[in-house]
């Protein structure tokens, strides 16, 4: 019942965006940090986060097939 419920609270388009955009954002704060301080280890954890970011996109929801 839980899986049920979560599974179609993570399939709405607007949470899906939500949280892609505060991921992403997430990653370009690393990124800005890894520049500005010079620690190429946060600048590609930043670029990692990012592209994981636009994974999560709402464009990313498939139909299942049952």
């Amino acid at each position: 019942m839980i899986r049920g419920m979560a599974s179609r609270w993570w399939s709405q388009p607007g949470v899906r965006l939500r949280i892609a955009r505060v991921v992403v954002v997430i990653g370009v704060v690393l990124g800005l940090f890894g520049v500005l301080s010079g620690r190429y280890g946060f600048l590609f954890a930043g670029i990692i986060v990012v592209g994981l970011g636009a994974g999560l996109g709402p464009a990313r929801i498939r139909k299942r097939r049952d």
